[in-house]
């Protein structure tokens, strides 16, 4: 299991460390029945067989979580695409390999759109692992739709779940939100700020425009930034586009920093999509969030992940 750190209270002057990984597609396809392939599917397993299973390297997400050991999170959140096509016997690797992590004390996970890949039943897929996407409060509901957005306090984070994944046609790769999630992140945001908490969204799909080709854009996009920009948030992490995305959000009051992680996984010759992940410590002054990121990237040469870059975020309290 993972080394977390002690949970620490919401308080001042005390730093909390987040770890966001995205995209880990940890699973493997070699049980897979014809017969599950008689839809979308196929096209997935194409992928898998040519592509995706010589680049998506469990040895890099092992040296990954290795290096997690070092860092000593206070909190792991990961951002979907834990599988390929999302059938039972993968959800199930997942499963005991999040079990394997930690418990949902220390991680978060929502639902990306491989995992969600066809109009499954799920209680057979992403039900397995509802301990790690549901509310503090739902922990023994069921996971679906309506169970989100999720929200789960940790130390001074209150980081609030949504979930984009949603089935699509052939070759598109789109998500979507829903009015109902969206009004629930407005409420979320609301009572979250004026409880005094420093507000994580995470989300699959990234949000700013520009994030994702058209056949795998959030389509319902300009809305969620609508109600970031009425209702705040302190930082907004995404997967997805298996690259590294630095961008920030501009509402009245401040910029909120958006940001992609590349897959945690991938071997790849471009920096930007090489497996990498972010640090977050966020400490409350008293007067405004103090946020040190630190983004961490596999060198292939030494198999290893280094330090790549580090930003400094500072945004006002809004309580």
């Amino acid at each position: 299991m993972i080394k977390f750190a002690p949970p620490i209270s919401n308080s001042t002057q005390h730093s909390f460390r987040l770890v966001h990984i995205s995209d880990p597609h940890l699973s493997n396809l070699d049980n897979v029945t014809w017969r599950q392939l008689v839809n979308k599917r196929i096209l997935g397993y194409l992928s898998w067989r040519f592509n995706r299973r010589k680049v998506h390297r469990m040895d890099i997400l092992s040296t990954l979580i290795s290096d997690l050991d070092e860092i000593k999170a206070n909190h792991l959140v990961i951002s979907g695409d834990l599988t390929h096509i999302g059938t039972a016997d993968e959800c199930q690797q997942v499963n005991q390999w999040l079990t394997s992590l930690g418990t949902s004390d220390d991680i978060t996970v929502i639902p990306g759109n491989h995992d969600c890949y066809t109009d499954d039943d799920a209680s057979e897929t992403t039900n397995r692992w509802s301990e790690y996407m549901t509310s503090d409060d739902e922990s023994n509901a069921d996971n679906n739709d309506a169970n989100f957005p999720s929200l789960r306090q940790r130390g001074p984070l209150a980081i609030i779940g949504l979930t984009t994944a949603l089935p699509t046609a052939p070759f598109f790769a789109t998500g979507r939100l829903g009015l109902t999630q969206i009004e629930k992140l407005a409420e979320l945001l609301e009572k979250t700020a004026r409880q005094g908490f420093f507000r994580v969204v995470l989300l699959h799909h990234g949000p700013l425009m520009g994030s994702n080709k058209y056949r795998k854009r959030l389509i319902d996009a300009e809305q969620f930034r609508a109600v970031i920009k009425s209702h705040g948030a302190e930082l907004i992490l995404h997967g997805h586009g298996h690259h590294t995305v630095n961008g920030v959000l501009e509402t009245d009051k401040s910029e909120i920093p958006v940001i992609g992680a590349a897959s945690a996984s991938l071997l790849s010759k471009s920096l930007v999509k090489r497996a990498g992940y972010n640090i977050f410590d966020v400490t409350n002054t008293g007067n405004s969030w103090n946020i040190a990121m630190q983004s961490r990237g596999y060198d292939a040469k030494e198999a290893i992940f280094k330090l790549k870059k580090e930003v400094a975020f500072t945004l006002p309290i809004t309580s």
